[in-house]
């Protein structure tokens, strides 16, 4: 079985889905060729746009070792890299993607910083320094640590604060949450200038903003569109497509792209044409998908026509800021700052509305059953992430309580296929089926609306 998931890749719907890839060997040819040009570079984590933008206003060719962790992973390739990890006394429960990430360090040190030539995808360059986010995750911090002890490279790290619903409220909170972020971002700036002997271009980094908000708009739209019935886009699309704006979005060929993704989902929506032939079953993913593994979904497409109609709120693009929030405001800085903390608190109105904890990763996603019109969840806990594990038990039993759709539990790993228990998962979704013809007739007795 395991030779099996190392060879088997999912197949994809879409045309652009297909030609997604292009991003992720764009950033580690980038960053490869920048090191050789002795320009400076970085590993980043995913950190909701704001100091990644600013980073590549000054110059610096970021690569994400998350994003590699994930392709490795998709490629059979991330076994040796695990390995190296847990033998330097990393456990088996830290993130699939740091395991991953420190095994393949190790491999890069050991090589005397030499690329490895086995490296999928041509591998990381050694950074001139890491990027760290605090948002969500704490493992990711000390993550981080480790990699600045291991590279003997600076480290900087990026806070959003994160508020509790009735803390949202309090008045003048967020304000008060923008401008420490803002006053975060300026010394990240001042940061950047020092390590690199010049100044940071305002102009540049207004256009890079621009970019951003329009490739954001459009990955926004397409969620909006893939609200149809039946569903235009499917999870396996998304999870190759969302490279262009969750790691890339300030990059005009991202914003290219998204315009022929919003074409391809929109003339499906019109002529009424499903990602998949058979669509019978609307079934929302939470949280993050086994990359591993992801001809899993066609298998169940297939198999039982279930269409994976929305996945991931991590990775989603937010709603675009209102004008309210963007009233006189000129610095890219506060602009970016303001996105991302909306990014986290969109959905503020409707935890309290549910009265419902935490506003991310739980209150989206009540929207979201919804609107998609959802017949099950699929929850994927991972014994190697909390953040994305902890919320789905509360989230599973109050879309039971409120809108009686159930849901199923499968355990995975983003990285490690070794934890993936395919003959298991088959026989869960097998049962599932009539769970979910059970609670469609119960819906439509209790009057709800699907």
């Amino acid at each position: 079985m395991e030779g099996s998931k190392k060879k088997r890749t999912s197949g994809k719907t879409m045309q652009t889905a297909r030609e997604a890839g292009y991003f992720g060997k764009k950033m580690l040819a980038g960053a490869r060729d920048a090191a050789s040009e002795g320009r400076p570079t970085a590993w980043s984590m995913v950190d909701w746009w704001m100091g990644t933008t600013i980073a590549r206003a000054m110059g610096v060719e970021i690569v994400f070792p998350e994003n590699y962790g994930a392709f490795c992973a998709s490629v059979g390739a991330a076994e040796s890299n695990l390995e190296y990890s847990e033998s330097d006394g990393f456990p088996s429960t830290l993130c699939g993607y740091a395991r991953n990430c420190l095994g393949y360090t190790r491999k890069l040190i050991e090589n005397d910083f030499n690329i490895p030539p086995d490296a999928p995808g041509g591998g990381m360059v050694k950074p001139l320094f890491l990027l760290a986010s605090g948002v969500i995750c704490d493992a990711r911090y000390k993550w981080f640590q480790a990699l600045s002890r291991y590279l003997k490279v600076p480290m900087w790290m990026l806070e959003v604060p994160q508020t509790g619903t009735p803390e949202y409220y309090l008045k003048d909170n967020k304000e008060k949450c923008i401008r420490f972020m803002v006053s975060e971002l300026r010394d990240f700036v001042a940061f950047l200038e020092r390590l690199l002997g010049k100044k940071m271009d305002y102009d540049l980094l207004c256009e890079r903003v621009d970019t951003l908000f329009k490739t954001h708009r459009l990955a926004y739209e397409v969620d909006l569109l893939r609200t149809a019935v039946p569903s235009p886009m499917v999870s396996t699309d998304f999870w190759s497509i969302m490279i262009a704006h969750l790691y890339t979005p300030d990059d005009s060929d991202a914003l290219e792209f998204y315009k022929r993704v919003h074409e391809e989902v929109k003339q499906r929506v019109v002529s009424k044409k499903g990602a998949i032939p058979n669509e019978k079953y609307r079934i929302v993913f939470t949280e993050l998908p086994p990359w591993h593994s992801l001809f899993f979904f066609d298998d169940m497409a297939e198999k039982h026509g279930i269409s994976f109609v929305y996945e991931s709120w991590v990775y989603h693009a937010p709603p675009p800021l209102t004008d309210d929030d963007i009233k006189g405001v000129t610095d890219p800085l506060e602009l970016l700052a303001r996105y991302t903390y909306n990014k986290f608190h969109h959905a503020a109105p409707v935890a309290k509305q549910y009265n419902t904890e935490p506003i991310f990763l739980v209150a989206p996603y009540l929207e979201t059953i919804r609107e998609y019109r959802a017949d099950g969840i699929m929850c994927h806990p991972l014994l190697s992430c909390r953040p994305a594990t902890y919320t789905l038990m509360h989230l599973r039993n109050f879309v039971m309580e409120k809108f009686k759709v159930p849901s199923v539990v499968v355990e995975g790993d983003i990285v490690d296929f070794r934890v993936f228990n395919q003959d298991e998962a088959n026989a869960k979704m097998d049962a599932f089926i009539e769970t979910m013809d059970y609670h469609r007739t119960l819906r439509k007795k209790e009057g709800l609306e699907w």
